[in-house]
């Protein structure tokens, strides 16, 4: 999409297409259904407003920090996030983090938890949300053990392994981002370019 058609429709959209706009370009991915979850900031009250209008689609949307001004937010598809969850290379990878308990509710209580003590300075950052945003887990084990560096390819996340599948998929999230953004440009609401 050229740069300039984005431009002319920030510069003059009214707020919620630009919040919707917003949220097509960062969750495109999940909004679409090939994707089980995603993490966003937005500004302070934006999540009730993208809440209302997801659920209709399936898509739920839980907060998770605030510090006033910006609203930390995950947003997943419940079916395929608990399916993700029943993975076993899912499961080990969040019982190393003390998740004892795996179903959506648990795991999602202890997330918030620990993303408020990363938020707040009393812990480090919880690498477990790779996992639930659908990164491989030997990706997200690649950048544990490199602390962030030597990747294979960066994009949506950091390539460790098996980078030709990470490609795949990133084409897609493109694919899925520029046909979100389209419709948002083109006027229909989040509920419309998600679907069930």
């Amino acid at each position: 999409m050229p740069v300039e058609t984005m431009l002319t429709f920030l510069n003059n959209c009214t707020p919620e297409a630009r919040l919707d706009f917003h949220v097509a370009s960062q969750c495109a991915p999940v909004l679409k259904g090939i994707k089980v979850s995603n993490l966003i900031s937005l500004g302070a009250g934006g999540w009730l407003r993208i809440r209302e209008y997801l659920k209709k689609n399936g898509i739920v949307c839980v907060f998770l920090y605030t510090d006033g001004e910006r609203e930390t937010v995950f947003l997943y598809r419940p079916e395929k996030l608990a399916a993700h969850l029943n993975r076993e290379d899912v499961r080990g990878f969040l019982r190393k983090y003390e998740y004892d308990r795996l179903d959506i509710g648990s795991v999602l209580k202890r997330l918030r938890k620990r993303y408020l003590q990363y938020a707040e300075g009393r812990s480090d950052f919880p690498h477990e949300l790779g996992v639930l945003l659908e990164y491989p887990v030997g990706d997200v084990e690649g950048f544990i053990e490199n602390e962030g560096r030597n990747w294979l390819v960066s994009r949506y996340w950091k390539v460790y392994h098996n980078p030709q599948e990470a490609e795949r998929k990133f084409r897609m999230y493109d694919q899925a981002k520029e046909q979100a953004m389209l419709e948002v440009i083109n006027g229909w609401s989040l509920d419309r370019v998600a679907v069930s």
